[in-house]
């Protein structure tokens, strides 16, 4: 399951994948902090530059700090810092990126240490308050070999850590980056293969040229000219001077012979060779008979059939608008794997595959003949519809494309949208969902070492997604289900999921749906809440606190209600950035010690672009009415459903039948009872270090003057030891963090001779950067 597009670092080549993790390091939560300013890239060994020319391509708002070459957007630090702040008019800037400035013989310290700073780099300094720096976790600056071999950030390739290996690295990284990361997995890198990499590639010569035809014949010598263009006659029967690039373009296209080979090295990563595309889209042949996938125009004429037959689904029966779904898939499946889709120029197509996952699973409707049995068949597999819907909408970007998704929706999503919460509003009339005397504690209390993590809004198909990413990082999670109080409102559902439930009751119902506490029967506020909380042993965490992990613990994080009610139908496409900023919550209280994350949420959501339903419910006979619940006027009677109140039985609070709601012109709204308001997650994590800390020891730490020797005991692949004055904060290093040999040993250098006779912690991290073992020690000995 996909949320959004999200770019996944074992896809395409190593350069994606670096682009990926810089522009990630901006992710951020806009109602939490503000926008960064900029991602500062620094780069103390230079390692990185031979590859910034090749950035700079891709990435137009990368800035390099360097003498003046405004044209290759390079220039000193006040130039910089006016481009940051657009005060200068003479480079433009992509609108809704973020400037990225690499900094090269540059390191974080020198920006950091202010009175040491060099005049020459101190227009930047006052950048990395409101900016951010690309880093590894433990903050230190990515040097090519940790991006290579990272888990965390990185690629995680297995790779050998000789240094001649490591210098073959760093002298073929302009040809690395080129190469598919599926290339680079499943081995062990030595310098060889690093060194192959220098090896004829005529494929990749021809796109470069073809790309960029004038640029290349000017960077090229003569002698690699001369060798490109005989090469070109002898194998590929095409003289790049007589033909010029539109024939090689066309030949490109043809795929024939020795071109289909140019052409699958294309296909791999044509974001790659920007210019190819307008060059194919110029040099299509006049014939009958074209390999469809090789022209951008084919593909734009497929999209435009695509648009027309998804908006003739209006008026079809599902039935009909199923079979139709199925159909399309058959002649523009493929689409999703040419060249423009991988340029984004194939969105319908995309959203195409989540459409059918939804024709295919809603050609059955979704049973059960109790709440209980409906709410399993639920949680096995039917969440996979919601899943593809968000999928769908979140695959395409502009208003026309995302209008035309809406109407395939509204024609297969939203009938069994309907039908689903029907049946289960039948099957609840006759049998009531659990109120708060009727649920169990046990899931929503923890033990010493455990921690709470509320998630508003975090529906049940929107948890699997966090899950299948958690269990990429090793983790071990456990995930169950329980009711949602009703009605399915923060209000009423948030206490109903707190470890403090059994201190808080239900009075007489309020217009806004607040239970009190139950010794002094105050309305329970937000201040209160956490008083309560705090008498019940659980320390309340703000969003960068960590806390003490021996104890308990209560946080909040994410945003996915408040952007469901401001962005309605457009949530889709921000629900992968929530769900990749509550991972790194947890991943930070892991990191702090917590043993144990228990992720619960106050209700769902139901969503559907174009507009939920209206059913009449008259003002006069409610006192308070919201989307998808009211409380009813004194003895009136209502012509629509009721339930129990979650916190008292005896007060009925009215709600709309099927996905209607009382207000117009909702796409995104909760407060009624459906499967995806009313079916919510627990989710149990930890996180498996236990292993690797049993069987790993320090067996010594020996110092000479400034440098640490270690030698560790039942050492494994991917360790590393770090100095630190606190053991989990990366930041507190004095050293340069260093992987542990294969015999044990390693060693570490205080750069520092003023931390002298200064008490550190000796760290021993996995491969993922956890603490696993520590021994505290003296730089330069006396322990």
């Amino acid at each position: 399951m996909q949320l959004g597009v999200a770019s996944d670092k074992m896809s395409n080549t190593v350069i994606e994948a670096l682009i990926h993790s810089i522009e990630s390091a901006a992710k951020f939560n806009p109602n939490d902090v503000v926008r960064p300013c900029a991602i500062l890239w620094t780069d103390r060994d230079a390692q990185w530059q031979p590859v910034i020319p090749q950035l700079r391509r891709l990435l137009p708002q990368l800035l390099t700090f360097g003498k003046y070459q405004p044209d290759q957007r390079i220039g000193p630090a006040i130039w910089l810092r006016g481009l940051v702040d657009l005060a200068l008019p003479d480079v433009e800037l992509p609108e809704d990126t973020i400037p990225i400035v690499y900094l090269p013989c540059v390191s974080r310290q020198q920006l950091r240490t202010v009175q040491e700073c060099p005049d020459s780099l101190k227009p930047l300094v006052e950048l990395q308050y409101r900016g951010i720096y690309w880093t590894q976790k433990n903050g230190k600056d990515w040097t090519v070999e940790a991006f290579l071999v990272a888990d965390e950030g990185g690629l995680g390739l297995d790779m050998a850590r000789d240094s001649a290996t490591r210098q073959a690295l760093l002298g073929a990284l302009s040809e690395l980056v080129t190469t598919s990361v599926n290339r680079l997995q499943g081995r062990h890198l030595e310098a060889e293969d690093f060194d192959k990499l220098f090896s004829d590639d005529p494929a990749k010569d021809i796109l470069l040229w073809l790309s960029e035809p004038e640029a290349v014949k000017i960077e090229w010598n003569d002698g690699r000219w001369s060798a490109f263009k005989s090469r070109c006659k002898a194998d590929f029967k095409f003289d790049p001077e007589k033909d010029g690039e539109l024939v090689g373009a066309e030949l490109l296209g043809k795929r024939e012979g020795p071109w289909s080979t140019v052409w699958d090295r294309f296909n791999e990563s044509p974001i790659l060779y920007p210019g190819v595309p307008k060059l194919l889209r110029h040099a299509m042949p006049i014939e009958m008979f074209l390999e469809a996938s090789s022209w951008p125009q084919k593909n734009e004429e497929e999209e435009k059939k695509l648009r027309k037959a998804i908006l003739g689904l209006e008026n079809s029966t599902p039935a009909d608008a199923r079979e139709c779904i199925l159909e399309l898939e058959k002649q523009h499946g493929t689409r999703r794997e040419w060249a423009w889709a991988k340029l984004g120029q194939a969105p319908l197509a995309g959203a195409l595959g989540h459409l059918v996952v939804i024709a295919t699973t809603t050609a059955t409707r979704l049973g059960g003949s109790s709440t209980t049995e409906m709410a399993k068949l639920y949680a096995e597999s039917a969440w996979e519809v919601d899943a593809a819907a968000l999928s769908a909408m979140a695959a395409v970007k502009t208003a026309a494309d995302m209008l035309i998704v809406s109407k395939a929706l509204n024609a297969i999503y939203r009938p069994w949208l309907e039908a689903a919460a029907e049946h289960l509003q039948q099957l609840a009339e006759k049998e009531p969902l659990p109120g708060h005397n009727e649920q169990v504690l046990e899931d929503i209390v923890v033990e010493p070492g455990g921690l709470i993590m509320f998630a508003d809004g975090l529906r049940f198909d929107i948890s699997q997604r966090l899950a299948e990413l958690m269990r990429v990082k090793g983790w071990s999670i456990t995930m169950s289900t329980r009711w949602a109080g009703l009605p399915s409102v923060t209000a009423t559902a948030k206490p109903a999921v707190s470890p403090i439930s059994n201190n808080i009751k239900g009075m007489s119902l309020g217009d806004d749906f607040l239970p009190v506490i139950a010794d002094t029967e105050q309305a329970l506020t937000t201040d209160r809440f956490r008083k309560l909380l705090a008498s019940a042993g659980y320390q309340y965490l703000s969003a960068d606190e960590t806390g003490d992990s021996s104890g308990r613990g209560w946080t909040e994080n994410g945003e996915i209600d408040k952007l469901g009610h401001s962005l309605q139908a457009k949530l889709a496409d921000r629900l992968e950035e929530q769900v990749a900023l509550i991972l790194e919550r947890i991943e930070s209280l892991i990191d702090a010690g917590w043993r144990e994350i228990r992720v619960v949420t106050d209700h769902g959501w139901l969503w559907l672009p174009g507009g939920l339903p209206k059913v009449d419910l008259p003002k006069y006979l409610t006192a308070s009415r919201w989307a998808r619940c009211a409380k009813i006027r004194g003895a009136s009677k209502v012509e629509v459903p009721t339930v129990q109140w979650h916190w008292n039985s005896d007060e009925q609070v009215a709600v709309p039948p099927g996905i209607s709601c009382f207000v117009a012109g909702n796409e995104y709204a909760h407060g009624g009872l459906s499967l995806q308001e009313s079916l919510i997650p627990i989710m149990r994590i930890t996180a498996e270090k236990a292993t690797a800390k049993a069987s790993v020891n320090i067996n010594y730490v020996n110092w000479a003057g400034l440098r640490c020797r270690v030698q560790i005991e039942g050492a494994q692949l991917g360790l590393s030891v770090d100095l630190r004055t606190k053991v989990n904060d990366s930041e507190s290093s004095v050293a340069a963090t260093m992987s542990v040999d294969g015999d044990g040993t390693a060693s570490l250098l205080v750069a520092d001779d003023e931390l002298e006779g200064t008490t550190v912690v000796l760290v021993v991290l996995d491969a993922s950067n956890h603490v696993i073992t520590k021994h505290p020690t003296i730089i330069g000995g006396g322990d």
